[in-house]
Order: C-alpha cells, then structure tokens, then sequence
C-alpha cells in the first residue's frame, strides 16, 4: 500500500503543474476528437503551428534571466571591492609621498677628464719615485730601465757582446 501511497503523492504536483498551465493559457487544449482538423494530415504538413507568443515569453524570460544573472554579479563584485578597500590598512606618509629619482650622474666634458687621467699615469712611468712609504723600492721612467736592460743579461751574469 505504500508504493500505491508513493505514486499517488507523486502525481499530485504534476497535475497541479497541468492545471496551472491550462489556467494561464499557455498550453493549448488538445482538439476534439471530433472535429476535423483545419489542416490536411499529409507528408509535409504539420498539424499546428509554432505558438509564437509562448515562444517569444520563453525567449524574453531567458532574456530577463541573464540580465538578472550579469547584473548581480556585478553588484556582486561591487560590493566585494568596496569591502577589501575599506578592510585595508591606511597607507602611511611614507608610501604616499611621490618618489623623485636623482639625476644621472654624468660626466660633464668626459674627455677632459680621460685626458687628466692618462697624464697622471704618463708622470708614473716618466718619472722617479718611490713605490712603499719606507722608501725601500724606487721607481725609475721606462726609458732609462730599458737603457740599463739592453744587453745585459736578465739571469744577473755577464753582460753579452
């Protein structure tokens, strides 16, 4: 008995649907039996037409669906940037104040300045000195310690002829 209790509680919400649908006139009551149909039964013609008002109803409910569909997402999405911005912290002076780069560091005339530095290396090879602040090792110009070189041996001994 409880199977038959089961399927006669199921039927109930499909017929309430049937009726609410015959009430608002969306669906179409069946033709009588016997009335002869207003279009001939043959290949290649069908025995109703599309009912274009519950077809356009169908499309403006799919239409308002998905307008109802974007516009709470972007409510949505809305009202979540508006409680992340006011969840953050205030930025501090430091992070608001507007960072100004330094200007490059260029030389201004940067031959003038290759030209004093290859002068101050030309006065250590030209000239005497000494090389250690206890002055144990000296320097001599290039020119003389060539002089003193040629033709003497690099071993120390006897110079060759």
């Amino acid at each position: 008995m409880s199977g038959e209790g089961q399927r006669s509680a199921g039927l109930v919400p499909a017929m309430l649907a049937a009726l609410a649908l015959k009430a608002t006139g969306l669906v179409r009551r069946r033709a009588e039996a016997g009335k002869p149909s207003r279009r001939p039964d043959g290949p290649g013609h069908e025995t109703s037409d599309v009912n274009v008002r519950n077809t356009v109803l169908v499309m403006g409910g799919l239409a308002l669906s998905a307008a109802a569909v974007i516009g709470g997402m972007v409510l949505f999405i809305r009202v979540t940037e508006s409680r992340q911005r006011a969840a953050l912290p205030t930025l501090t002076p430091q992070q608001t104040t507007r960072l100004v780069p330094p200007p490059p560091n260029l030389q201004p005339d940067p031959y003038a300045d290759l030209d004093q530095q290859r002068d101050a290396a030309r006065a250590t090879i030209d000239g005497y000195g000494y090389l250690d602040p206890a002055r144990t090792r000296a320097r001599i110009p290039i020119d003389r310690a060539m002089d003193l070189a040629v033709g003497r041996s690099l071993d120390g001994g006897e110079p060759s002829r």
